[in-house]
């Protein structure tokens, strides 16, 4: 496209060829659409620089960032404090680095934290190493290169480490001398002599929390703590304690894993009923290939709602139909047979990870699904009808069950 070079004072030719006018290029109109229409490049108007635009030759063309825009401070977020009062050993001051604020009665809902449940994509760790270099406007020194790199290297593992937890982080809060001084009310519920509850970094419910079994692990009715019944390596997993600990240390720690599971159910309910107005139902049970290292027990609500839940394989691993994921009561029962049945045991959990790839279907009415936001909406649906038929019952019995027994895993 012509475009004319002209400067201040220059004339214009107008409403035809040759023609002149004495009216000036400063008396030509600025609006941006104008500009657009003749192309041409003029001085900038005296209120120009008050919006503070940079870019001043491309003014009618293209609107540059505002100058005062690096200066707005970000969002510093809303995070919870999730301390709450418990029957065991009280959950005292963090002492560990959080970058959550402290704030006071907050509610058990566990927290989906978006730092933590973010995973750094390709274009993510470009961006991150991609850091401008500081040095002569011709070639950059060497020096200048090395530190950026290192400043790159250092940022892009701090993002990798608070991206997501390592695999060992469930063993390293296990082997915790004193876990209510070294974690932070967000991530340590409460903890006892031998069990420890934290939440669930990626809930797959409202309610989702995991009881550890600590180590060392002492007998119920030593006042020694430091004497352990199981070795560290038993406790990796539940085929690892069914195939290397003692018939006695196993009934022991299951024992241990199940009394502390139902003190965390019982909290939950309690949040239920004073956050929704009624309570549902709440699972407990293993995994039988975990993805994390240490023997760790689930205690989740049954809606099954949270935007972790994201891939078929989620759901599948925490349907309590399908097999992978063992109720504590059923554990309970193969912890008390002969050595020859619990191999047996053993042997059905090796081959339960093909399990994960069962067709997707709602695990209370059956229904297949083809993909995981309809199957959400269908939970959420679900969820909000029991909720519905629950306080109408309430309404009109004074009561949601009619039976005070609780509810079998």
């Amino acid at each position: 496209m012509f475009r004319p070079s002209l400067s201040a004072g220059d004339r214009l030719p107008l409403f035809g060829r040759g023609a002149t006018s004495d009216l000036t290029l400063f008396l030509l109109p600025i609006h941006p659409l104008t500009l657009q229409l003749c192309n041409a490049r003029i001085p900038r108007p005296p209120w120009f620089d008050h919006f503070g635009y940079k870019d001043h030759s491309s003014y009618g063309r293209t609107r540059a960032r505002r100058a005062d825009l690096s200066d707005t401070p970000l969002h510093p977020g809303l995070f919870r404090q999730y301390a709450l009062d418990s029957p065991s050993e009280p959950v005292g001051p963090s002492s560990a680095s959080s970058t959550r604020p402290t704030q006071a009665a907050a509610p058990l809902v566990t927290p989906h934290h978006p730092s933590s449940s973010t995973t750094l994509t390709p274009e993510d760790e470009s961006q991150t190493t991609s850091t401008p270099l500081t040095a002569s406007a011709s070639q950059p020194s060497l020096s200048s290169i090395s530190r950026a790199t290192d400043r790159a290297q250092k940022r892009r593992s701090f993002m990798s480490r608070s991206a997501r937890p390592s695999l060992d982080a469930l063993r390293t809060y296990a082997t915790l001398p004193s876990p209510t001084s070294s974690l932070p009310p967000s991530v340590l519920l409460f903890a006892n002599r031998q069990c420890l509850v934290v939440f669930d970094a990626y809930p797959k419910a409202k309610y989702h929390f995991l009881v550890l079994p600590r180590y060392p692990f002492p007998a119920a009715g030593s006042l020694d703590g430091q004497n352990s019944i199981v070795k560290l390596d038993e406790i990796d997993d539940l085929k690892s304690l069914l195939t290397k600990a003692t018939r006695n240390a196993r009934e022991d720690v299951i024992t241990a894993m199940f009394e502390t599971a139902k003190e965390v159910e019982e909290m939950i309910r309690d949040e239920m009923v004073k956050t929704e107005g009624f309570e549902w139902k709440v699972d407990i049970g293993f995994h039988s290939v975990p993805s994390m290292k240490h023997l760790h027990l689930h205690v989740i609500s049954g809606d099954r709602i949270s935007p972790a839940m994201k891939t078929k394989k989620h759901h599948n691993s925490f349907r309590p139909d399908l097999g992978f994921f063992i109720g504590i009561m059923e554990v309970q029962r193969w912890i008390q047979q002969d050595e020859e049945l619990i191999n047996e045991h053993v042997a059905a959990l090796s081959g339960a990870e093909s399990l994960l790839d069962s067709t997707l279907a709602c695990f209370k009415c059956d229904e297949p699904f083809h993909n995981m936001p309809k199957l959400k909406a269908h939970l959420e649906k679900e969820w909000n009808k029991e909720k519905k038929h629950a306080l109408q019952n309430i309404r009109r019995t004074g009561r949601q069950r009619s039976s005070d027994e609780d509810d079998i895993f």
